[in-house]
């Protein structure tokens, strides 16, 4: 804490006393209550002109940053369930070992305000060491160097007895957050990934949290996914057991250092404007009115979004309406609710050379990389269901759609559509299994990591 020096006054100035007096409180005060910057939002199209003899797709982007740190602010305490699974498969290529040393690092770095729970899942969950502080440091090693490989996998139950850990002291003044690790499918108890996904949703709006890790070539991309976006969490893939403790220390300074919490962000287009795509991972679109959820977010993080929108045709002039944007999230450790705004107008014009030359080029180049990626998750689930022929038809119309609308010389756009060939290479010629698993999970990572480009 920083310290102010106070000049001696002289005795001939005693009225000034009162006055230094008032404003030395009046500073400490304000000391006391620094608080980080809040979140920044920005709203741009990639051309706000619209010609209106040919009216063109136009790309609506929200970006929503969050500060450099929240160092100025007290620490929130922390109340996390690590969930590990333990079947048999995570014997192999001495997955476990890894997990275990990344989990007793972890332990290092929590301090006496914190709260933390161990639960392991095979054929069905054990509570290992139930909620509470972490005091004796060498019991939880040895509990976590006791784990030992077998069964199947009741992913389920393993989430389930993680939130019940959590709920018990789960408060506005804490974080609460599951961390669920696997490295196979949920083969026992719930494995709907339906019913999972809306439990893990459930969870987040009473304020849990939840994070997945994907261990290996076999676990559940889209199951893990699914719930940490409907957690408001992060989903990592971990195709090298030997980088366990590095991601899971990435995800332990998320939390550790979150700048806000459930961000959702409301779009509400004008009526000359019509929805085409939209590309965020979790959304749900009512006529004009979008709304995305962008989940939690960490000191220097940042979620980024764009809309497909198609104008109507109308006659010459501004209109003010084009879209309002609205941005609400809550505070770490309060009950604050927090809100942004932005709008934005547009502007109809029948000189085309004057449309043309307003682009925004780096809001269309992200858009090819958006465009590109949606293509390319479309594409993996294609060839989920064994249609390669599928997957490279729309990774073709893809590419032709970017190169009609990105900027030519765009490295970046480059890279992306080299990206989308080599994918379209490979699903075009057969796979074996362990090549296949890994480039579909890798595409889909890559999906999900576009948002917070």
């Amino acid at each position: 804490m920083k310290t102010r020096r106070i000049p001696f006054v002289p005795p001939r100035l005693p009225a000034v006393l009162p006055l230094l007096a008032l404003a030395v409180c009046l500073v400490l005060k304000l000391a006391g209550t620094v608080q980080a910057a809040p979140l920044q939002l920005q709203v741009a199209f990639d051309n706000e002109y619209v010609s209106t003899s040919h009216p063109g797709a136009r790309y609506l982007e929200v970006l929503v940053t969050a500060p450099e740190s929240v160092s100025q602010r007290p620490r929130v305490p922390l109340n996390l369930a690590l969930v590990l699974d333990t079947s048999g498969s995570m014997g192999e290529q001495g997955k476990l070992e890894y997990v275990k040393q990344a989990a007793i690092a972890m332990l290092d770095r929590l301090r006496p305000e914190d709260r933390f729970a161990l639960i392991s899942y095979s054929n069905k969950a054990r509570v290992l060491y139930p909620s509470q502080p972490v005091e004796e440091g060498q019991h939880m090693q040895g509990l976590i160097n006791s784990l030992e490989a077998f069964g199947g996998t009741n992913l389920g139950d393993g989430l389930q007895e993680g939130w019940r850990q959590v709920q018990r002291h789960a408060s506005p003044s804490v974080i609460s957050r599951v961390l669920l690790l696997s490295d196979g499918l949920a083969n026992i108890g719930i494995t709907s990934n339906q019913e999972l996904a809306q439990l893990t949703l459930a969870q987040s709006e009473l304020g849990i949290s939840l994070s997945s890790f994907g261990v290996g070539l076999e676990f559940n991309e889209d199951l893990l996914a699914a719930l940490a976006e409907t957690g408001r969490g992060m989903y990592y893939f971990i195709d090298h057991p030997e980088s366990m403790n590095t991601i899971l220390g990435k995800e332990f300074k998320s939390v550790e250092q979150l700048a806000a919490a459930d961000i959702k962000v409301n779009i509400s287009l004008g009526s000359d404007l019509v929805v085409d795509q939209v590309f965020a991972n979790s959304y749900e679109v009512n006529g004009n009115n979008i709304t995305v959820r962008f989940g939690d977010l960490a000191a220097g993080e940042r979620r980024r979004m764009q809309i497909r929108v198609l104008p109507k045709q109308r006659s010459l002039g501004r209109f003010d309406n084009a879209a309002q944007v609205s941005v609400s999230y809550l505070e770490p450790g309060s009950k604050a609710a927090l809100s942004l705004l932005d709008k934005l107008g547009m502007t109809y014009t029948d000189d085309e050379k004057i449309a043309a030359s307003r682009q925004n080029k780096e809001v269309l180049e992200r858009a090819a990389v958006f465009e590109a990626n949606q293509a390319k998750k479309e594409a993996a689930l294609a060839v989920d269901k064994g249609d390669q022929h599928r997957a490279t038809v729309i990774l073709n119309e893809a590419k032709k759609k970017i190169e009609a609308v990105a900027p030519p010389a765009s490295a970046k756009v480059k890279d992306e559509l080299a990206a989308m060939d080599s994918y379209a290479e490979k699903v075009s010629k057969p796979m074996e299994a362990k090549t296949k698993s890994l480039e579909q999970k890798q595409v889909k990572h890559r999906v999900q990591a576009v948002e917070g480009c």
